[in-house]
């Protein structure tokens, strides 16, 4: 699986914490941000970020993706 791409479902799980508010600034009570920015939106450091982790978990596991059928 490519670093790219693995990064960007990283984005999009963040996304999803974001939205069920399920992160350290909503533990903590604070005002999360109104809109998550898309990955095209977001700086350069934020999505090297995202390729750091990406890149740490594929040296860590083995990551397949899913065949979806449908497409």
């Amino acid at each position: 699986m490519l670093v790219e791409e693995l990064a960007k479902v990283l984005h999009e799980a963040g996304r999803e914490a974001v939205e069920r508010k399920k992160t350290v600034v909503a533990s903590l009570g604070l005002e999360t941000p109104i809109k998550f920015l898309e990955w095209d939106e977001i700086h350069e450091d934020a999505k090297e970020g995202r390729r750091i982790q990406a890149r740490y978990l594929l040296n860590k596991f083995v990551i397949i993706k899913k065949v979806d059928w449908n497409d």
